[in-house]
């Protein structure tokens, strides 16, 4: 095989690679927003496979086409895969927003049919990764001896681009943002056609600039390139298109044109309230199309006017707790829970969203038709994750309300968008047990389903919560008050007080229940026959039993592991396995939609890396019989992706709620792995010189980096919870250092080792290692889900101590030889 020369220019290599990496990055997050308003959330963690997917076909692509076997480095095929980048990115969103997806289709009404649209999505989706793959793939593979160089652009490429993909969709929008993705393709088209890329692509890459310039400007106008709500996600939207839509990380925002009917707005209106009462002009906010709430019209900002707010379910807490002095409300939305606790009565309302846009609409954009209740004095707002105030906040609150806060929006990067929720953990009741006054009353608006689960979920966590809390009969200060059922669901109100509730607080919310129209499931003075008079009164043990055997999953949660929203037991979902319930809406009903379409698009996906990785290097395999060691370098690549993938995804979720929420647990901990794995990348090239059995040492020291990184999230970082946001942002780059550092040296280390056992063997390193990747961020949502972020983490740093077992060093030949040469080109290109 002829012999093949390196990349002339290190520094323009290091560039593209910088510019390319960066424009995945930002295209990748780009994406898990576009998802969350076609479809639901449960797509977004799709693109980080198809991303994967996308650069291993590149990778297999590299090695069965001719034209990159040569030994002179093309500058035109750089030139020509980047503008291919630019152009499958315009392409892929334009295409994408004409494919209607029936985002609530179900194995009994159109499965198929959304089957093949999210194939043909993920095929268009995964065009452009594949372009920038084998841009990035072609330099790394010319890299020789400057591959840590290479690895470590790529790498602050990608941190960088973590960065700005929040300042782009935060301020330009998402479809500006992608088109600025694709800019950077175009540009390192233009810097390598300057060169020798022929007049078609000298000419084609500018212009492909001036048109992604002038497309992104025309972007920021949502009108010419819609991301469209799919019509069964919130079917009022078809009729009363968005008066004014904004992006951002958390979710998109658009605020419908105002009609007369006053709505539950996460929680319930009573059946007794006078339908002109209702007659209130209001304006319906939506998250990614779903998840509303709503501005509700006051005249002159006088709540007393407004008298449906008395029939709310959501004014449960105040019976109990009549005008209290501070209440904290998580979770304002269009601020009907503001309206709510106004009206009867509370002097100072303290008021949490994360979303920004949604507060900017209702305090500045719509501040008229709001009657401008956000500027009131007793009414002061605080833009955070909800978690994330409690454990920064010193202050402490007679009432504390969420009223249907779900988790119904993407994490930014993707990865865990699989119904997570810090918000109704144990250690999170600890937190509303902290800022509780004496007497205080904690409540909670959550669907009561047929059977129940949400709100039996919530109920069972706030028992091992008071359990672990040392709270003497804790049946005495529950109770739970439930709206009126309608279909398979209503809403129910759960009542936590942290003294003992009495007869008169019981008495005077049961006949206020009564005046609306509503029941009581539980208190502390009334037998009664239901699953949640079963589970409070009864003691540990019993309610264990119940738990177990109930049909649904309602065991408690913890930071650990968040899925609130997963009730099914493994077991039901096995072949022959049934919980013995259904709530006639289907065959499949037990089957969440959720995870029909993890595993679908397990498959699918893991069937396109069999055809677009594996299969093309499969033809190629003939020109790799005779080089030894393949079988140690493909477990090798596999353990590193599978590890690297695991460890990066789990400890975003691990640091969320110590960060401050998934925006900035994203932005800070993948800047900070991505960064300093390029920092160890560039280390990992000295070390490897003077120390060629570098491998032997870094693996275990990374697996036991990992374990140390569990014990620090789990044992030091609760005791850090009074530090600033600022200090928490540094504790927690300083604390990911160490471990991104070494996360950093072992594959291009590895990627030089196969370079001397055979050229061939890179790129199935890559085809290897892409695949691993692209299976872990799948699998490790399952196993996340099944047995916690500890235990994921735990199989992260097994992967790395099996690639330690393969010793690959030892089949390293010892130079010289054409690394020599490389070292040379090196130092030159340095000098």
């Amino acid at each position: 095989m002829q012999e093949r020369a390196p990349i002339p220019s290190v520094r323009s290599a290091s560039v593209a690679l910088f510019l390319l990496a960066g424009a995945v990055l930002v295209l990748e997050v780009a994406l898990t927003r576009v998802l969350s308003v076609m479809a639901w959330h449960h797509f977004a963690y799709v693109i980080i496979s198809l991303a994967l997917l996308g650069f291993g076909a590149a990778s297999s692509y590299l090695t069965i086409a001719k034209r990159f076997w040569g030994g002179q480095f093309h500058e035109r095929v750089v030139a020509r895969y980047a503008l291919g980048f630019c152009a499958s990115t315009f392409a892929a969103l334009a295409l994408a927003t004409k494919i209607e997806l029936q985002s609530g289709a179900g194995p009994d009404d159109g499965l198929q049919q959304m089957a093949v649209r999210l194939l043909l999505l993920y095929l268009l989706f995964g065009i452009p990764f594949f372009f920038a793959g084998v841009c990035i793939g072609y330099l790394i593979s010319r890299a020789g001896a400057a591959i840590h160089r290479l690895y470590f652009a790529d790498l602050l490429g990608a941190g960088t681009g973590a960065l700005l993909s929040i300042a782009g969709i935060n301020h330009l929008g998402v479809e500006s943002t992608i088109y600025g993705a694709g800019l950077a393709g175009a540009v390192v088209s233009v810097v390598y056609a300057d060169r020798r890329g022929g007049r078609l692509v000298w000419g084609a890459s500018r212009l492909a600039v001036v048109g992604a310039l002038v497309v992104g400007v025309l972007a920021t106008r949502r009108e010419f390139f819609p991301v469209l709500i799919p019509p069964d996600k919130f079917p009022r939207a078809l009729t009363m298109p968005p008066h004014d839509t904004r992006w951002h990380v958390v979710a998109r925002v658009d605020v419908l044109s105002p009609f007369n009917i006053l709505s539950g707005f996460g929680g319930q209106l009573s059946p007794n309230c006078d339908p002109k009462l209702r007659n209130v002009p209001i304006r319906v906010v939506l998250q990614d199309g779903t998840a509303p709430t709503g501005i509700v019209s006051v005249p002159d900002g006088d709540v007393g006017k407004v008298t449906a707010l008395d029939y709310y379910l959501q004014g449960a807490p105040y019976v109990v707790k009549p005008r209290p002095d501070d209440a904290l409300i998580i979770g304002v939305g269009g601020g009907i829970d503001v309206l709510i606790a106004l009206r009867h009565g509370a002097r100072r309302i303290e008021g949490v969203e994360i979303n920004p846009v949604v507060v900017d609409a209702v305090k500045r954009r719509h501040a008229d038709f709001a009657g401008r209740i956000f500027d009131r004095p007793d009414v002061h707002l605080v833009t955070s994750e909800g978690r994330h105030y409690l454990t920064t906040t010193d202050k402490r609150f007679d009432v504390i309300q969420l009223s249907g806060v779900d988790t119904f929006t993407a994490v930014s990067t993707g990865a865990y968008a699989l119904s997570e929720s810090y918000l109704y953990t144990v250690e999170a009741m600890y937190d509303y047990w902290r800022c509780m006054k004496e007497g205080a009353v904690l409540s909670f608006s959550r669907f009561l389903l047929t059977p129940p689960r949400e709100t039996l979920r919530l109920v069972a966590i706030q028992m091992e919560a008071m359990r672990r809390l040392g709270v003497d009969e804790p049946y005495r200060h529950m109770m739970v008050v439930a709206g009126v059922p309608e279909e398979h669901r209503s809403w129910a109100e759960t009542l936590l007080k942290k003294t003992p509730l009495t007869a008169e607080e019981v008495n005077a919310c049961r006949q206020w229940a009564a005046r609306l129209g509503f029941s009581i499931l539980h208190d502390p003075f009334t037998a009664r026959e239901n699953p949640f008079h079963d589970l409070i009164r009864a003691d540990a043990s019993k309610r264990d039993e119940i738990i177990e055997t109930y049909p649904y999953n309602i065991s408690p949660i913890s930071d650990n592991d968040p899925f609130f929203f997963q009730y099914q037991r493994w077991r039901t979902l096995l072949p022959g396995g049934t919980s013995g319930q259904k709530s006639g809406k289907g065959k499949f009903d037990l089957l969440p939609m959720a995870l029909v379409f993890l595993l679908f698009s397990m498959i699918q996906i893991l069937a396109l890396s069999g055809l677009f990785i594996l299969g093309p290097l499969v033809v190629r395999r003939r020109t790799m019989r005779q080089t030894r060691g393949k079988a140690r370098v493909w477990v090798f690549f596999g353990c590193l992706g599978l590890g690297f993938i695991t460890v990066e995804i789990t400890l975003l979720q691990k640091y969320t709620v110590f960060v401050g929420g998934p925006v900035y647990a994203m932005a800070v901990t993948l800047f900070a792995i991505l960064v300093f794995s390029g920092l160890g990348s560039l280390l990992a090239g000295r070390i490897a010189r003077a120390t060629p059995r570098m491998l032997a040492f870094v693996l275990p020291a990374l697996a036991a980096a990992v374990v140390a990184e569990v014990g620090f999230a789990d044992n030091v970082m609760p005791k850090l919870m009074f530090l600033g946001h600022a200090s928490r942002c540094a504790v927690t780059v300083l604390a990911l250092a160490p471990l991104a550092m070494l996360m950093g040296m072992p594959f291009p280390t590895g990627i030089r080792i196969a370079d001397r056992l055979g050229p061939s063997l890179v790129a199935w390193a890559w085809g290897i290692n892409a695949v691993a990747t692209t299976f872990g961020a799948l699998l490790c949502v399952l196993v996340s889900m099944g047995w916690g972020f500890t235990a994921t983490l735990y199989g992260g740093a097994a992967m790395y101590l099996v690639a330690m077992a393969i010793r690959l060093e030892r089949l390293a030949p010892a130079p010289p030889g054409p690394s020599v040469a490389a070292d040379l080109l090196e130092e030159a290109a340095v000098t």
